[in-house]
């Protein structure tokens, strides 16, 4: 039992995916091994100076006779959630074996620092340190600083992605001779991009690709599920851009709203499909693995219900603008939709209920 922890952050576990090593390292010499594996692994990583950083000033404060340790905790290389949610087990981990009150925390003063909410609800937090590698003057070149940058996984996916896209869909307008369809699927890229950024779904991607990827390796069933849920996206995308476009092309232009119902009355059954196609993928990986899968039946029904009320919505609206004419009151239309919408989750949620009561 301790009193205080100097506690170094490595939130994307590099310590763990270039040395190999597991969190949380206690004490100063399974640190200073650490780090100095880290150093063999990757000379350029800041996480070194970090962990030495906690090791000065554990042996500062051991100097001083306080009772202290140094700890280095890890997170994952998917940052968010994931990575928060396994320092949040650590601390708890640490705050158990070593029953301290109180940490110094040591960054290198970059993404880190965003845990510090996390530990300051297990601990009190007496400081921060952040250290900040001073780097040689004749390390002038901009090109150096840009490549050292890039050749980060994280900053490389944020920016290189989203530009090797725009700059391979504008290639092929230019190709077919259709430049302002390239302007507009970019515009349609930035769009999706921003609000992927903007509400943190980049970890849901990354997680279906890391599953379809999981997939393919094990040979199973699902991955032809995840790859015809992508293609149904893809098709239902395309399919609302019809629709939007062929309606843009009128000679009496429609106002947006009716624009962008038109995008969504084209393609919100393919999209159902493709929700379909991936909850099936994992049916079958739950079925392989012999784990419950009730809940991904419910959610079966939860997309065709959603599909449902969207599309009746959309008919709708679309009907009321003179669009399109579904064969008999628009209300009635929709009013129907909603009905079928309500009780299609509420069969949904009937093999929820057996499971629970099972």
């Amino acid at each position: 039992m301790v009193e205080k922890i100097v506690l170094a952050i490595d939130r994307d576990n590099d310590l763990g995916r270039k040395a190999g090593i597991a969190s949380p390292v206690i004490g100063r010499d399974a640190n200073l091994n650490a780090a100095i594996k880290l150093a063999e692994a990757d000379p350029e990583d800041s996480d070194i100076n970090t962990i030495f950083g906690a090791i000065k000033v554990y042996d500062e404060l051991k100097q001083k006779g306080e009772d202290v340790e140094v700890v280095t905790i890890c997170g994952d290389e998917r940052i968010g959630v994931i990575s928060d949610s396994k320092i949040a087990e650590q601390l708890d981990e640490i705050a158990q074996k070593l029953g301290a009150k109180s940490v110094i925390v040591v960054t290198d003063g970059s993404e880190d620092e965003f845990v510090l909410p996390i530990i300051s609800s297990r601990f009190r937090i007496d400081g921060v340190v952040r250290i900040i590698v001073k780097q040689s003057k004749t390390i002038e070149s901009t090109y150096y600083l840009i490549k050292k940058m890039l050749d980060d996984p994280k900053i490389a996916r944020a920016t290189l992605a989203p530009l090797g896209i725009i700059l391979t869909v504008y290639s092929i307008s230019l190709i077919l001779k259709n430049p302002e369809w390239g302007l507009g699927a970019i515009t349609l890229v930035l769009g999706v991009y921003f609000l992927v950024k903007a509400y943190g779904f980049e970890e849901s991607v990354e997680n279906y690709l890391s599953t379809v990827k999981q997939s393919l390796m094990e040979g199973r069933l699902s991955f032809v599920m995840y790859i015809i849920a992508l293609i149904l996206f893809i098709i239902g995308i395309i399919q609302g851009f019809y629709n939007f476009w062929m309606l843009y092309n009128q000679k009496v232009m429609p106002g947006v709203v009716t624009l962008i119902v038109s995008f969504i009355y084209g393609s919100i059954w393919w999209i159902v499909a493709s929700g379909l196609s991936a909850t099936l993928g994992k049916i079958f990986d739950h079925i392989l693995e012999k784990k419950s899968f009730k809940k991904h039946i419910t959610m079966m029904f939860m997309i065709v219900a959603a599909g449902w009320a969207f599309w009746g919505a959309s008919a709708f609206l679309l009907s009321k603008s003179n669009v399109i004419n579904v064969g008999e009151s628009p209300l009635q239309s929709l009013v129907m939709s909603i009905v079928a919408a309500i009780l299609i989750s509420l069969l949904g949620i009937i093999p929820l209920k057996i499971g629970h009561e099972g």
